[in-house]
């Protein structure tokens, strides 16, 4: 199995892709390969700022709090309306006839 080589678009270290994939990435001039080094240093650096930033912490975990909350008020609200409404009107089979049934 043939592999090829990249160079990585940040520090320039050699990117060893294998087979067809490789092939692929090379013939269509694809210049933008990352090594594991520089991929895995990226998302800690970014995991690392997300994470020290209490405001976005703070907005974050308030919203998260306010959505089941606002759920649980909403589900609140439709049932006691519901419990009100249904005792507040009566249906035909509940309430009673107009007159007498003439079959007794």
């Amino acid at each position: 199995m043939a592999v090829f080589s990249l160079p990585c678009s940040s520090c320039g270290t050699p990117v060893e892709i294998p087979g067809r994939y490789g092939f692929k990435l090379k013939s269509a001039g694809v210049t933008n390969t990352v090594c594991t080094r520089c991929r895995q240093g990226a998302f800690l650096a970014s995991r690392r700022d997300n994470l020290s930033s209490p405001i976005a912490l703070a907005s974050n975990s308030d919203r998260r709090r306010l959505i089941p909350l606002t759920a649980a008020v909403a589900a609140l609200a439709l049932l006691i309306g519901g419990v009100i409404w249904r005792s507040a009107v009566p249906t035909a089979q509940e309430a009673l006839p107009a007159s007498e049934s003439p079959s007794k």
